[in-house]
Order: structure tokens, then sequence, then C-alpha cells
């Protein structure tokens, strides 16, 4: 009996020194990859992307916007029988072809896509459908409030909110932010049910813009109507504040509208201001003028022999469009004498000459915070015959982007200091703290500040009555300013027999400068020079932005009779759409509903004031939600507005 019971015993301490083996080895040598596992199983990493940020212009105007959004997916394998036969009524309810929910349901992917960039009120329709094997997920979508206006600054953005071009680009990591990881405790089935660690929520930050939207808005609407009315091919026009080189607008025709880059052609969104180059003809005689004053080989009361119009300079000859004889060189500014400029440019020396355009900033790119500049075209010295140091001088035979001629206005405007201009002011979280600024950044001393002065006053005789660019002038206003005609040159080589590029640039008020304006008019059709295409659209612009910014007064009733316009002077800007697909904040109609999306509070307010609407608001920032709710008491409508800076708190 005995003999049994140590047998049994025995046979029981084994066992139990096997599991206490076991249980050792599980604890000890497995523990930590068993652990793991453990943790595998019960959690789940989740990675919180934040809404990409706004973009706005110097006061707080939106330009770019991220807005709530659904992706709207299928499991095809889940997806009812009868789905082909609703596929016309989900299409309908997602403004999408039935084509492509064919397409869908015929994948054998697991997982297909219907709609990435749904709205919410979209999917929500979807979801109440009741189709089983669809559904949806939060995400977001690019929404640019002002349409067209600044599209080629702003750039845009992919369907994964990624920066493609502009600023949209150039500040994305800013924009994007930090995403933030969470850990979810999950089920059974794989759902989570419970967070932690999420202490900490994404944020993204927001782009403020040097950009004024109203001087935006005039600069695109003066330059679309120019281009127009001469039949040009496209056309260009910068701003700029000399004492700072920001850029105060930058216009371009064609351009697109960002909320759909894909419809318009890759010319129309490239930012031609920083990527294309030109021949700047006669604009560049005010920088040949600086650097010959600044070397003292010229003075402005002396005369130059203009050759009565024709100029042998070896094997070639240069030609004036007027045969002068003796001009002071004041006048040869003026009268835009090729010849009279070739024999100053001729003393300077091509060394010298070179040095003072590398000084203004010439074969070099500006560095300013867009994607995509290039730095022209500038030989080096060495490569340079009598006859490139000639026509150098006058504007051929050396290319320049809009922005570095501009730029080059400005260190004249500036004292003859060369600035790096910028297009973002500042960089801020969603409470208002700003994280990063541009400030304005010395490069050099061009000329000296004396030169800049004299040359300036040159510049404005160019403007007077007998200068070739007698049109951009404004009554009570001192302009300062240089016409520019240059030929545009073939691929195959050589000059176009037709092709132009008619330009003006100009200083105002010459005597404390506060704007440089630049225009430049792609093929017009109507004319070819300067002075009678691109100087009329620079008054225009000129006169209308002295006022919106305060240095002049509004022009008097009888001059503004004689240039009429069907647009406003400074407009109340309001977010456009191009199709429904978009939201659109323009005031409803009678019996349509009014949309707030994209809206700053003031301007939500003003326009519920128009309306006559009564809102509720919480957050702060820009409209990105809104829900019509009635009044408990009086049964009127609410409208309950959400307001992010960044698109977050949707609810």
């Amino acid at each position: 009996m005995e003999k049994r019971l140590l047998g049994a015993g025995g046979v029981v301490g084994c066992g139990l020194l096997l599991v206490l083996l076991r249980l050792l080895y599980l604890v000890v040598v497995q523990g930590d990859e068993l652990a793991r596992q453990a943790e595998s199983q019960h959690q789940q990493r989740l990675t919180l992307v934040p809404r990409r940020g706004a973009i706005v212009d110097r006061s707080g105007e939106p330009l770019a916007l991220s807005i709530p959004a659904e992706a709207v997916y299928l499991r095809p394998r889940k997806a009812p029988s009868d789905l082909i036969q609703r596929a016309s009524i989900l299409a309908a309810t997602l403004n999408i072809s039935p084509q492509a929910v064919h397409r869908s349901l015929a994948s054998s992917a697991p997982f297909v896509w219907l709609k990435r960039q749904a709205t919410v009120q979209e999917a929500a329709q979807v979801r109440a459908l009741g189709i089983p094997g669809i559904d949806s997920m939060e995400t977001q979508r690019r929404f640019y409030p002002q349409g067209t206006l600044a599209a080629p600054v702003l750039g845009f953005t992919n369907i994964d909110a990624q920066g493609l071009e502009g600023v949209e680009r150039a500040y994305d990591r800013d924009l994007r932010g930090e995403p933030a990881e969470i850990i979810g405790e999950r089920d059974a089935f794989g759902r989570t049910i419970l967070t932690r660690g999420g202490e900490t929520s994404p944020r993204a930050l927001n782009v403020r813009l040097t950009v004024d939207a109203g001087l935006q808005y005039l600069a695109e609407r003066e330059l679309a109507r120019a281009v127009q009315q001469t039949r040009a091919a496209a056309g260009t026009v910068i701003i700029l504040d000399p004492r700072t080189f920001a850029v105060l607008a930058l216009a371009q025709v064609p351009t697109f509208d960002p909320n759909f880059p894909a419809r318009a052609p890759a010319e129309a969104r490239r930012n031609r201001a920083v990527s294309d180059c030109y021949e700047p003809g006669s604009t560049l005689k005010g920088i040949l003028a600086a650097a010959a004053l600044d070397a003292q080989v010229v003075r402005p009361e002396e005369r130059i022999f203009c050759e009565l119009g024709s100029y042998r300079v070896g094997r070639h000859t240069i030609n004036d469009h007027h045969g002068y004889g003796w001009l002071t060189f004041t006048e040869v500014l003026q009268k835009s004498s090729n010849i009279g400029v070739a024999k100053v440019g001729e003393r300077l020396g091509t060394e010298a000459y070179y040095a003072y355009l590398r000084a203004f900033g010439f074969g070099r790119i500006t560095a300013i915070d867009l994607p995509g500049e290039i730095p022209g075209l500038l030989s080096p010295p060495h490569a340079w015959s009598r006859i490139n140091l000639v026509t150098i001088s006058f504007g051929q035979g050396i290319a320049v982007t809009p922005l570095q001629l501009a730029c080059a206005y400005a260190a004249l405007a500036n004292d003859g200091v060369l600035m790096r201009p910028y297009i973002v002011h500042e960089v801020f979280d969603a409470e208002g703290r700003v994280v990063k600024a541009n400030s304005p950044e010395r490069l050099w001393q061009a000329v000296r500040t004396d030169t800049a002065r004299q040359v300036v006053g040159l510049l404005e005789k160019v403007v007077e009555k007998g200068g070739t660019g007698w049109r951009a002038r404004i009554e009570g206003v001192r302009v300062a300013g240089k016409t520019g005609t240059s030929q545009k040159v073939n691929p195959q080589g050589g000059y176009s027999a037709r092709g132009r590029i008619a330009s003006f640039v100009g200083i105002l008020p010459a005597d404390q400068p506060r704007l440089v304006i630049l225009v430049a008019i792609d093929e017009p059709q109507t004319g070819v020079y300067g002075g009678e295409i691109a100087a009329p659209v620079f008054h225009a612009i000129a006169r209308q932005a002295l006022v919106h910014l305060g240095i002049a007064t509004r022009p008097p009733l009888a001059e503004q009779l004689q240039e009429p316009t069907a647009l406003p002077l400074v407009p109340s800007l309001r977010p456009v759409a191009s199709t429904s697909a978009v939201s659109s904040s323009v005031p409803a109609a009678d019996g349509e509903e009014p949309n707030f999306i994209g809206l700053s509070l003031r301007a939500a307010r003003a326009l519920a004031q128009r309306e006559r609407l009564r809102v509720r608001t919480s957050g702060s920032g820009y409209v990105v939600h809104q829900a019509k709710q009635h009044d408990q008491e009086t049964g009127q409508p609410v409208y309950v507005l959400t307001l992010s800076f960044t698109g977050e708190g949707r609810p």
C-alpha cells in the first residue's frame, strides 16, 4: 500500500515538477515574447493624422482650408448580389459615374475605394442606404474658398493632402503637422473598445502670407482684362513692397482653380513669376543706368550722339525706332535709345557691367520661399564679345525671371539695397502663437544710395510727357518706371519674327517708394510696345492699389467714370465654387440655404446679418461645419457653425 502511495506521489511530484519547469520556461525564457504576442492581440497602435493647416492672407482672409470629408469604400465580397441593380442610385448619391461603381463591383480586390473625398452629407446618405459592404472613414478635403485667387502662389495638394506646388509644397511639413500615436484596446472581434495615451492630439500649423488678397484680386482682374483686350497669350503681374521685399500680389494668366488642379494644363499651374525667364528688353536700361552712374562713366546731363538711328558694331547694326541725334543721358532713358545705352555700356566694360548685373541679382535665384525658381541666364564675362556687351546693355542676350526684374527695381527704390523676397509672413499654431516667421533680410548694397535715388529721378522722366511710359502717369503721384519691348527667342534658335513681350516696371510714389509693380504681357496682338500695352495696366493697378493701401485718396468721380469697371475697387472677398462638389459661401438666393463654409467668424456674422439669419458659433478660425436647427420656443431656424483653423473639431 505504501509503495502504491509512494509511486502515485512520485508521479504527481514529477508532474508538478514538469509543470513548474514549463512555467519557469514560459515566464523566464519565453516571457517577453509571449507578452509581446498578447499585447499585439489585445492592443492596437493607432496613428492620428492632423487636419492640414490653413493658409491665410496678411489680414487673415482664408485662402486654403481643410474641411471634414469621408472616404467611402466597398468590400466587394460582402456586397449584396443586387448591388449592380442599385449602382445607379449609389452613383447618384456620391456624384460619380455608374461606370465607376460597376468597375469597383467587378474588382477582385477585397477592398476598393468608391470615393476618396466625399462630403459628409454624401457619406451620410450612402450609409442611410443600408447597403452591406459599404462604409466610410473620416478624412479631409483641401478647400480653396477664393477659387482661382492666388492659385500659382498657393499651389495645390494631392488626394492624400500632400502639398505638390506653391506654398502648399514649400511649407508642406508645417501644414501637415506631426501625427500622434495612441494605443487602442481591442475585443475578441478586433474592435477598438478603449483608447489610452491620446492626451496629446496631433496639431498642424497654419501659414500667413504676405499677400494682400485685395491687391491680388485687382491685379488678377486688370491683368485678365488686358490679356483679353490685347488677345495675348499670357501675362504676369508682381507687386512688391520695396522696404521689405514682401510679395503683396503675384498674378498670372492663364491660371487655374486649385480645387480642381487636374482640369488645368501644366502651363496654367506653373508659377511663371519664378519658373519662366525672358529677355527683359529696355526695362534693363534702368539697371544699366544705375551701373554706369555708380561707376561714374556718364553724367545725367552728358550729351551722347545716337547716330541718327543706326550704329555699326563690327558686322552688326544697332537700330533705334526713331533716328535721334544728340541726346542727354537722361533723354536716352526717356526716349529708350538702344544706341545711347549701347555706347554707355561700352564705356562701362564687360567685367564691370557683369559685376553690377550680379549685384542686382541676375544670374542667381532670389531664394524666395516658393518651389521651382530658376536663376535665369547670364553668361560669364569671358564669353562676352563686343556685340554681347552692346546688346545686353539694352536687354538682349540675357534672360531674367519676372521676380528677378521686380527685385532689381525694388533695390533701386530701396536706396540701392537688394533684399531677399518672401511670400510667407509667419507660421502659427491653432492658438495663434507664432512658431516661426520671415523678416526682411538684407543681402547687399547693389549701388550707392545717392546713385539709386538719382536713377529713380531719371526714371520719373520716362513717365512724363514725351517719355515712352507716359501712359503710366497717375495724377498727383510721382511715378518712376521703364518700358520694355523684347523679342521672344525661338526654341529652334534666333528670334521670333512676331512674338513680343511688352512690359513695364514702375516705382511709386517715387519720392517715398511703397510699391514696385511689374507688368509683362506675352505676345499681345493689338500692339507690341510696353508703353502702349503694359503701361496702361500698370496705371490701372497702381491707381487702385494706392487707394486700397491708404497711400492716396480715391480719384475724382469724373476720372472713375472715364474708366468703367463692372467690379468694385476693392472687393468684398467671398469664397467661390466651380461646381457643387465644392462648398460656396455666396449669399443664398430666395428659398436656398446659405453656406458659411470657409468664412471667418467676422465674415460669417456679416453674412448672417445681411441675410437676417440667426447663428450660434463655437471655436475660432474659419467655418468648417454648419448645421441647421430650430429654436424650441420660436421655431425659427438657427445655424450652428463650428470654426477651426485646421478643420478639426467636427461635431
